[in-house]
């Protein structure tokens, strides 16, 4: 990494000015002290995720402590380590030796997301953090990145600052350990150092004091800027840049605000592998496959429920299981063939917002058939419920228009433009669509129209269980799994807007399916029930 940083000098790419791209030396970025500032809605997380993505590409590591839980949507397309107190986090942020973590993470240039959302006492994890970071870097002194969002909180004007993350602020550098400062209140951070940030990306600003605080960057021309500057829009100045650019910060990669993060895999990882040396946290389920690469479904690549009925165990049952007459002088019914199947289910695992007044994250699973998104039980064998499988395939405006219309009950035309805040072109096609689906009809009431919902309600995001994957194995003749991660995630955004599926596997359920003369039947391979609606 030394090499990749001074030898090549790469630029990181952050933002286009007039339609130039405009890129920052990373060894000044990743080793330096760097301010992100902007008032709320400004973009200045998305600019810190696109920094983030951009470091990823570049493999070089970092370390993002997270209050909001939002970063964790990375992982969508990288390798990240995620530590936190809610499931599906990799280890509990407040249990695991740091300072044996960062020993491993800071030499493979493993980025790290410390998710305090949820940690009882936020400034004291921040503190025990920053001290066993400092500690392996006075001993590695390798080039690595430590973003703070919320700085404002660890590094007050007016209170008391945390020594530790004070000392890297000051020394860390000398250690090869940058700073990268995130804050919307640049005048509630500690002017000290703020001072010692020798690069600054600001974002809008409104507030006179937070302007003033920052006046020691700019020009006068360049501050009167600073309140005109629209949401992505950041000025950047400073050691790691040539002169002052105000640009366009680039479209993120990954989902902004955690979430999605729709896994890759990661079972031959250096994320898998540090996990397994620490020995620490629970098993996690293995991350879903990307959507270049998707979920496997090719003989030796594919979790399958092993069948506990032999084929002679479902034979001697199919027989039993053969109509003895179609009528009283009928001819009497023959089995014709008996085949093992397997059939395909999701197993999804979602993040949603939960806990008291919803400030928090809560993980849900959902179990559901592959091929049209019914809910699936296992308990007692493969039985089926109400779902998703009206829903799978509509749009996203059709799917707001419904779940709109099932919280109300019934709306008419503006309630439904005001409520979804789409135009009311865009609604009428949505309705168009949910009536041509069965999903809505229509009553007359003098010369308006009223839409009612043909569903009495909508499905929930389900609670947090215990699930063990089976084995991995070779499906027989696996039937197609219908059901697509994006189909279902846009579905769920509609249900719950920040909700994002973390985890998305295949598994292979084994069916032995019997034909008679005229009929099928399907028995389920681990009970030898019958399973209806399947056949």
């Amino acid at each position: 990494m030394e090499a990749q940083l001074g030898e090549m000098e790469p630029l990181l790419p952050l933002g286009t000015e007039e339609g130039r791209e405009v890129g920052v030396r990373v060894r000044e970025l990743v080793t330096g002290r760097t301010a992100v500032i902007g008032q709320s809605g400004s973009g200045k997380s998305w600019t810190v995720g696109v920094i983030c993505e951009q470091l990823c590409r570049l493999n070089l590591g970092f370390c993002v402590v997270d209050p909001e839980g939002e970063y964790f949507s990375l992982r969508e397309k990288f390798q990240l380590l995620w530590l936190g107190k809610v499931p599906p986090a990799d280890l509990d942020a407040e249990g695991v030796d740091l300072e044996r973590l960062f020993e491993m993470t800071v030499g493979e240039n493993v980025p790290v997301i410390f998710d305090t959302s949820e940690v009882g006492d936020e400034r004291k994890a921040v503190s025990e953090l920053c001290r066993a970071l400092y500690a392996v870097e006075s001993r590695l002194r390798l080039p690595y990145l430590l973003i703070v969002e919320e700085a404002e909180k660890f590094l007050p004007q007016r209170g008391k600052p945390l020594q530790e993350l004070l000392e890297i602020s000051r020394r860390g550098r000398k250690r090869g350990l940058g700073l990268l400062l995130v804050t919307q209140r640049p005048a509630f951070l500690s002017k000290d150092v703020l001072s010692q940030c020798n690069n600054q990306l600001v974002g809008r600003l409104t507030v006179r004091a937070d302007l003033e605080a920052v006046s020691f960057f700019f020009s006068r021309r360049e501050r009167e800027e600073l309140p005109r500057l629209g949401p992505g829009e950041f000025m950047v100045l400073g050691s790691f840049v040539e002169g002052s650019h105000r640009i366009k910060v680039l479209p993120r990669e990954t989902a902004h605000r955690g979430a999605t993060p729709e896994l890759l895999p990661r079972p031959a990882g250096k994320v898998s592998e540090i996990l397994r040396r620490l020995g620490e946290g629970k098993a996690r389920l293995p991350a879903p496959p990307s959507e270049e690469e998707p979920a496997p479904q090719v003989p030796g690549e594919a979790f399958v429920f092993p069948p506990r009925l032999s084929r002679e165990e479902a034979l001697r049952l199919a027989e039993g299981r053969r109509r003895r007459r179609f009528l009283i002088f009928g001819k009497e019914e023959r089995l014709v063939g008996l085949e093992l199947e397997h059939h395909p289910l999701i197993l999804a695992e979602v993040t949603h917002p939960g806990g008291f007044l919803r400030r928090g994250w809560r993980s849900s699973l959902l179990l559901l058939d592959g091929r049209d998104g019914r809910l699936v039980d296992l308990e007692g064998g493969l039985r089926h419920r109400p779902g998703f499988e009206h829903l799978l395939g509509l749009e996203e405006a059709p799917l707001r228009v419904l779940v709109k219309l099932v919280g109300r009950g019934e709306a008419g035309l503006p309630e439904l433009e005001a409520g979804t805040g789409m135009s009311e072109a865009t609604v009428r096609r949505a309705l168009q669509r949910l009536q041509e689906a069965g999903l809505v009809t229509q009553r007359r009431e003098g010369r308006a129209r009223i839409y009612l919902p043909l569903l009495s309600r909508l499905p929930g995001l389900g609670g947090r269980r215990e699930f063990s994957l089976p084995p991995r194995g070779r499906p027989v003749s696996p039937r197609e799994c219908r059901v697509r991660r994006e189909d279902l995630r846009r579905v769920l955004k509609a249900l719950e807007p920040a909700a994002e599926i973390v985890r998305f596997e295949v598994l292979y359920y084994p069916l032995y399916v019997a034909t008679y003369t005229g009929r099928r039947v399907v028995i389920d391979g681990l009970t030898g029930k019958e399973v209806k609606g399947l056949a």
